[in-house]
């Protein structure tokens, strides 16, 4: 995690698309304005744990997205931002999954694949060490779902199960998350500043393969 946290200005040019602060609106990335066939959207900063990425902006049906495909892999994208999660403390996000790593489940470390995950970082001095994280997860077993706590891999780490299971496969789902509420609640403190968001799939514990695909991504007031 680098050190320097930019902060994300009024106006943000990202490819092609205007990505800006709203009164009750704060952009991350507004995917589907962009075009296809871009590797990473820009402003974003491939994240590469082990295996081979595959990660691509693609378009279809009038819109474009991020394709995450994952096989025995872990890598992400992480867009680096700074504000106070108490002006804008919901999340809006839009993904989809098409393929689950089967054998995945978050609940013990060498099970710990999922074919979605996004995440906001809250780092404290020194954040290379003390960077804590808000997550949440499209889950491969559907017994997991609403299931919340520690991450194995990272104890500061707290994870929301959102989704879980094929019940939806193939489908856009649209969320929204009080990050803020989410962080007090797991953390039992008050959050300090956000230092950034990541989109991350793996499948390297399980050997197993994941395909996930992320939307238009913001934070807002209400």
């Amino acid at each position: 995690m680098k050190k320097g946290l930019i902060l994300l200005c009024a106006f943000l040019v990202s490819g092609g698309a205007w990505l800006f602060a709203q009164d009750k609106v704060l952009w991350v990335d507004r995917f589907s304005a962009g075009e296809g066939g871009k590797t990473i959207p820009a402003g974003w900063t491939l994240d590469k744990k082990t295996g081979t990425p595959v990660v691509r902006l693609e378009a279809e049906g009038g819109r474009t997205y991020v394709r995450f495909y994952s096989e025995k892999s872990s890598f992400g994208l992480r867009k680096e931002m700074s504000f106070d999660i108490k002006e804008y403390p919901y999340l809006n996000w839009k993904w989809k999954v098409s393929r689950l790593p089967e054998k995945g489940d978050f609940t013990q470390k060498d099970t710990d694949d999922q074919a979605a995950q996004v995440y906001v970082l809250f780092p404290r001095f020194p954040a290379k060490v003390n960077t804590e994280i808000v997550g949440y997860l499209w889950e491969s077993q559907a017994k997991n779902k609403g299931k919340e706590g520690p991450s194995p891999a990272w104890s500061k780490s707290k994870v929301i199960v959102l989704q879980a299971g094929p019940e939806r496969l193939n489908e856009w789902v649209a969320e929204k998350r009080n990050v803020y509420e989410d962080y007090k609640r797991l953390f039992k403190k008050e959050p300090p500043k956000v230092g950034g968001v990541s989109l991350y799939i793996n499948t390297q514990h399980t050997q197993g393969v994941g395909e996930a695909f992320f939307d238009d991504i913001y934070f807002s007031k209400d």
